[in-house]
């Protein structure tokens, strides 16, 4: 059980994180209009486009499981985004949308100043946040690592629709993705180490809720 400090951190950090969510998915769809507009994308189709992307989906992912912690009597969708493996899943989510960003994706587009601030909400606050969030989470401990395949379905499931989509209108969407520039083979490989580094996260977080069980079981029984 946690104490009533403890609990008030979780419920007004969960808060802070919905706002933030909400924030930085609604300022980049404005901040960024002028270069959709560049892309040929009007106010609707840019909005659709936005979608396309994983930052943008996992952020809305988050804010949904922040919403879902919040509510008082949970129905069916509350109840699922509100299960520690779900919570557990998107924290892998999010940590690979930070260090892909940090390592492959920064810097590939001339970006203006408030272009950079909401790309830095998006890609370094949120995550930040949302893994300290999960980090104070009570009952942690049903997590496991037979978790973990599950964990990898959405990903897999999210990759066959951006190739396919790829492949049929000719462009794709993450330039480590792009056949036509990198070939077949190179675009497999890494794909297969985007899923092998979130496997990884996901296996280390697994590790950290098992650790932190095990001190507060430890802690329980002095």
């Amino acid at each position: 059980m946690m104490a009533p400090s403890h609990s008030w951190l979780v419920r007004n950090l969960a808060r802070f994180g919905f706002g933030l969510g909400i924030v930085s998915v609604v300022a980049q769809y404005i901040v960024f209009q002028p270069l959709f507009r560049q892309m040929g994308m009007g106010p609707i189709s840019s909005g659709f486009g936005m979608l396309m992307f994983f930052t943008i989906l996992t952020n809305l992912m988050m804010v949904v499981v922040y919403w879902s912690s919040l509510a008082r009597s949970p129905q069916k969708t509350a109840a699922f985004f509100n299960r520690a493996g779900v919570q557990t899943a998107v924290a892998a989510y999010i940590a690979l949308v930070a260090i892909v960003y940090v390592t492959v994706i920064r810097g590939q587009l001339p970006l203006t100043p408030p272009m950079v601030m909401v790309d830095a909400l998006l890609h370094y606050v949120a995550p930040v946040v949302y893994l300290g969030w999960w980090w104070l989470l009570p009952a942690k401990q049903a997590i496991s690592y037979a978790n973990i395949p599950r964990w990898l379905m959405w990903p897999i499931i999210y990759l066959v629709f951006i190739m396919m989509a790829g492949f049929s209108s000719g462009n794709f969407i993450y330039p480590i993705l792009d056949v036509n520039k990198l070939g077949v083979i190179i675009v497999a490989f890494n794909i297969a180490l985007l899923l092998a580094l979130l496997t990884a996260l996901s296996a280390g977080l697994v590790l950290a809720a098992k650790t932190q069980a095990s001190r507060k079981n430890a802690q329980a029984s002095r």
